[in-house]
């Protein structure tokens, strides 16, 4: 976790899995534990969250932004730091209302 002045700590999830996993089993394993930890971000009022995807196809990448963009009307998603996660190897959701 890092912290951001004046909003306290963010919470980091690596998204990323252990050897043995690929395809679509490996994209829903990641999917269902980013929707899993959003939630509970929102359940706790946390204002934002950082997922770590890596760089790979972008995939993952995708379908995130899709979800929240279809499922989470009170949250937005961006790219992550550059200098701390790479180009395009995180994202982070700021959390605007509760109940998204």
């Amino acid at each position: 976790m890092k912290s951001t002045p004046g909003r306290g700590v963010t919470k980091e999830i690596d998204l990323h899995l252990r050897a043995g996993y690929s395809g679509a089993d490996a994209l829903e394993r990641q999917l269902s534990r980013f929707t899993g930890e959003l939630d509970a971000a929102i359940k706790r009022g946390d204002r934002e969250i950082i997922f770590i995807h890596g760089y790979g196809n972008g995939r993952l990448r995708h379908e995130i932004r899709g979800i929240v963009a279809e499922r989470y009307p009170g949250c937005a998603c961006a790219d992550a730091s550059f200098s701390r996660y790479g180009y395009g190897g995180a994202t982070i959701v700021a959390i605007m209302k509760k109940g998204s």
